[in-house]
């Protein structure tokens, strides 16, 4: 696990020297604080034939934390990698590779041997999380290759006969003196419109590669490809026995599979069935012996702490279990995770995702989670709204007749949920489903920056629709392509490794997706979300598990906005020189926090999105 960026620059207008090095290295120092390196290729005349090569890496060290390890990594025949993630087959794959003298007991080596050997076709045998570049000397190519569900990041930036760069992160690819920093319109629509932006950047000029996404470059041109996609053809729905069977044995499997490390691992530990499902895998696989580390963190306010469910799995599965209470800092935090994103992100549940790793680091190096077990196996409520309103989208002025005299005014209470379920009737699926996430709709995008953000989530759920998906497996495939990977694993990756904190998400191996993706709705949601899990794993763990309702993972932001925030919101979303007060309608703004400050409305989704917006923009520059 570590943080990797680098240069092919394809002529002299493009320059890389040490320093420019140095300064994306320090950009990403926090994803890796064991070890810095880089490696700078330059050739006698810089060409589209011959470019200059330059590589840079920080270390996280998991396997093999000897220094023989460190990269960039080269081999005998000039072969160089710089890698973040892991590898977890690497052990299978090595006895595969011959002709290698192995210097190391590592999954780096074994990567760079793979990809010598076998070229691109090399990721199709990899079960892990990954981003890495490998340098090819003999065809003077660069491979750029990202894990299959997209779990560890990759952003790039191209001019064709001119440069290719690349990075773990965008801030370290502004470091780069030459690259344009222009902001893409649209692209502020579609993060207003969803809190990230789905297959790009705010930049005009980096974009990123997709989930399960190889970006090959050579002679100043590059070409992209997938080699996986989330959600193939529906297959015939298995019986239940068999289904609840190969689901406990694809988690149990890739639990195991997860666990290799050479240095300390725990586990992330709600009480929520997924990463309770994960704890309990993982003392399957440790034996009644085995040491199994299980980290909660606590709050204050009893509506927003889990850490007594959390606690009660602990001691049902005899684990080493540590509970951090955290007194919450947001206006000191909130800008260290903007500048952290390097882009602006409006999920707000990135802040005690913060705090967790913040903790958790303290322990161990690495941790399970339980993240994509909702997406996989249907745990959330939209789900079984889309069934609901598929069948009273006849009877939308009834419902929003009776949902207007439901009581309720935060965002989780029943009124609200209500008037938002009724409010979305009379529309298409897709755009019934796109409601369920929005954070702005159309038209309060259009008075803050016009014309409206253009729909991924519709389309692509027309798309899984007409192909002969059911409106529950579309919901689902949309969000294992767009939600999860641009919102969930995002959020994850950039909050853990702020901390040097890898963390694992079992429910991501690959053939237990793939088997997911082919189950029909009416096994998974039939008695209730996440039913094959339920079944599955209900032998390991407290019934209170089971029945307890689904919580979420956060913090009271929405009050703080009203008290000890409230001085910072307003003073950065109505600053005159601030980017929102430059970039969207004042007026706007000022409505939002009004009915917000007055309880008319409960805003919190789309103040938390505007407030990192401007502390983004406050970060951004180098």
């Amino acid at each position: 696990m570590c943080g990797i960026a680098g240069i092919l620059s394809f002529s002299d207008s493009f320059r890389v020297d040490e320093d420019i090095l140095r300064r994306m290295s320090a950009r990403i120092a926090h994803r890796g604080p064991d070890g810095a390196g880089h490696e700078l290729l330059i050739p006698p005349a810089i060409s589209t034939a011959t470019p200059l090569v330059a590589l840079v890496h920080r270390r996280l060290a998991v396997l093999d934390p000897s220094e023989r390890a460190d990269q960039p990594f080269s081999d005998p025949a000039g072969h160089c990698i710089v890698f973040n993630g892991e590898i977890y087959n690497f052990r299978e794959l090595r006895p595969q590779i011959a002709g290698v003298n192995w210097r190391t007991t590592g999954d780096t080596e074994v990567l760079l041997a793979a990809c010598a050997a076998w070229g691109n076709a090399a990721v199709e045998k990899l079960n892990g999380m990954f981003a890495f570049a490998a340098w090819n000397p003999a065809s003077q190519s660069l491979l750029l290759a990202r894990d299959r569900m997209g779990q560890k990041p990759l952003y790039y930036a191209h001019q064709p006969g001119g440069f290719l760069a690349f990075a773990s992160e965008p801030g370290a690819l502004l470091e780069i003196p030459w690259l344009d920093r222009d902001i893409d319109d649209g692209a502020l629509r579609q993060y207003l419109a969803w809190g990230f932006v789905p297959d790009g950047t705010i930049y005009r000029s980096i974009h990123k590669l997709p989930p399960g996404g190889l970006l090959t470059c050579a002679g100043g041109e590059i070409r992209i490809e997938r080699y996986f996609q989330a959600n193939v053809p529906l297959t015939a729905a298995r019986n239940e026995p068999d289904a609840v069977a190969q689901t406990r044995d694809l988690v149990l499997r890739s639990v195991q599979r997860q666990l290799v490390s050479d240095v300390p691992l725990g586990c992330f530990l709600s009480g929520g069935i997924d990463s309770s499902i994960v704890a309990a895998a993982m003392r399957r696989a440790l034996g009644p012996d085995g040491q199994v580390l299980t980290f909660t963190i606590g709050f204050d306010d009893p509506a927003y702490d889990e850490s007594p469910h959390a606690a009660e799995v602990a001691a049902h599965l005899h684990t080493q279990h540590e509970r951090f209470i955290v007194q919450p800092n947001a206006a000191e935090d909130l800008p260290r995770l903007a500048a952290a994103f390097a882009e602006p992100f409006g999920d707000s549940s990135a802040l005690p995702t913060h705090y967790l790793s913040m903790v958790t680091r303290q322990r161990v190096k690495v941790a399970l989670s339980g993240d994509g077990g909702d997406e996989l196996f249907g745990g959330y409520d939209r789900y079984r709204a889309m069934l609901v309103g598929q069948m009273l989208s006849l009877m939308s002025p009834v419902a929003r007749l009776a949902a207007s005299l439901l009581p309720g005014w935060r965002p989780k209470s029943l009124g609200v949920r209500a008037r938002r379920f009724a409010a979305s009737l009379h529309l298409p699926p897709g755009q019934r489903y796109a409601s369920y996430l929005r954070i702005f709709d159309d038209a309060t995008i259009d008075q803050l920056a016009p014309p409206h953000a253009a729909d991924p989530v519709t389309t692509r759920f027309a798309e899984f629709h007409a192909a002969g998906r059911g409106i529950i497996e579309s919901a689902l495939a949309v969000d294992r392509e767009i939600y999860l990977p641009e919102d969930l694993l995002a959020k994850v990756d950039r909050c853990s490794m702020l901390h040097a904190l890898e963390v694992r998400s079992p429910f991501m191996d690959h053939e237990l997706v793939y088997f997911a993706a082919s189950l029909p709705a009416a096994q998974l949601l039939r008695g209730g979300g996440k039913r094959l899990l339920r079944l599955a794993f209900a032998p390991d763990l407290p019934a209170s598990v089971f029945r307890r309702r689904k919580m979420g993972f956060a913090v009271p932001i929405g009050d703080w906005f009203r008290r000890d925030l409230r001085p910072m919101l307003h003073d950065l979303l109505l600053a005159t020189t601030g980017f929102c007060a430059q970039r969207l309608h004042v007026p706007t703004i000022a409505r939002l926090l009004e009915e917000h400050d007055t309880h008319r409305t409960d805003h919190t989704q789309r103040l938390y999105a505007l407030l990192m917006l401007e502390l983004w923009s406050k970060s951004k520059q180098p």
